[in-house]
């Protein structure tokens, strides 16, 4: 989906890629979108304050949720079917919720650094008009002013919880526990936007997210303070990533540059000879060199959403980027699975 509200879907090859559906959803920014479980019809969050239900085959208007006062930034669904209103958080700014199981729900803010587990069999009368989180997750780190969230996104169990912070660490929580602190912190990339999401792959052992800095990361879960592989080859903001759920090797990038990638990981043996790399490979892989955590200006106003300014960072529009100056190392990365291909290589949609 897109700033000027269009639902694109592709169609994924391992040569090329081909538009099978678009259609204009909304008027306005699409922030977020999600299939509905087991059915060919998504829905649609956008910034003219309702969220659509579509069928994907279609492409008809199955329905519009109204009642939200600001734009809708996330949309999720819980794996059972689930109707009903509950009275809305004070949590400002609400950038995303997730469903931990069909009873709990996960929301972050933009301003007050808190993640709230709610537990959606409560329900609030008049005497009890403001809801109560569940368990709440105080900002862990160590800015002086609080920072809010860009994405949450949780491992196959449900316990693991990652969460894109903006002060450029992914902090992680076990929710099905009492404590509140992380237990774990992945950093190296860079967020300062709230557009950055992040996804763990099927098997819980690696944690890939966008970055600001233009590239893609990936973290080894069990060692995440070795520093994350890069993945180069997006020339504006890397926003969403997600994993193949039928292949781990395989991870989708979303970016500000007008493309979607497809990244074939696959590891490079260090006696290959990279001058004779596939002239079609656009991006590659390479272990970053781990710098401090950066720690921003206390004295800074307070981060609220930003809206992005149509055409601010996609004045030019680039379906292959030129390659970086960078050649990949020996990486860390996910065995491949059942086809086998060139490190990191990328199946782009042609664009106009």
């Amino acid at each position: 989906a897109n700033e000027e509200g269009f639902v694109t879907i592709f169609t994924t090859g391992e040569k090329q890629s081909s538009v099978l559906k678009e259609w204009q959803a909304h008027d306005n920014a699409v922030f977020d979108i999600a299939w509905v479980p087991g059915a060919n019809s998504l829905v649609t969050a956008s910034g003219d304050q309702t969220a659509r239900l579509w069928d994907v085959i279609t492409g008809d208007l199955l329905g519009t949720f109204k009642g939200h006062q600001c734009s809708l930034k996330s949309v999720a669904f819980s794996k059972q079917e689930r109707d009903g209103f509950y009275r809305q958080d004070s949590q400002q700014g609400v950038t995303v919720v997730l469903f931990c199981d069909e009873n709990k729900l996960i929301s972050s803010g933009a301003v007050d650094g808190i993640i709230k587990m709610w537990d959606l069999r409560k329900s609030y009368t008049a005497y009890y008009p403001n809801p109560l989180p569940l368990q709440a997750y105080p900002y862990p780190g160590s800015c002086t002013r609080k920072l809010g969230y860009s994405g949450l996104s949780l491992d196959s169990t449900g316990s693991r919880l990652s969460s894109n912070c903006t002060d450029d660490n992914i902090y992680m929580f076990n929710i099905s526990g009492l404590k509140t602190t992380p237990v774990a912190v992945s950093s190296g990339h860079s967020n300062s936007s709230f557009y950055v999401k992040s996804s763990v792959s099927p098997d819980d052992q690696f944690l890939a997210s966008g970055s600001s800095d233009h590239h893609a990361y990936i973290w080894k879960i069990p060692d995440p303070k070795q520093a994350p592989m890069m993945l180069q080859g997006h020339s504006q903001e890397v926003t969403s990533v997600a994993w193949c759920p039928t292949d781990f090797t395989k991870i989708a990038s979303c970016s500000d540059d007008n493309t979607v990638r497809i990244w074939r990981l696959n590891r490079r043996p260090d006696g290959e000879n990279l001058l004779n790399r596939d002239p079609n490979v656009v991006g590659w892989t390479l272990r970053k060199i781990q710098s401090p955590t950066r720690t921003p200006d206390p004295y800074s106003p307070v981060e609220v959403t930003p809206a992005k300014s149509p055409g601010s960072e996609r004045a030019i529009s680039l379906a292959s980027p030129q390659p970086a100056a960078c050649a990949p190392t020996g990486a860390d990365l996910p065995l491949p699975s059942n086809t086998s291909a060139p490190s990191a290589k990328v199946s782009s949609p042609r664009m106009p």
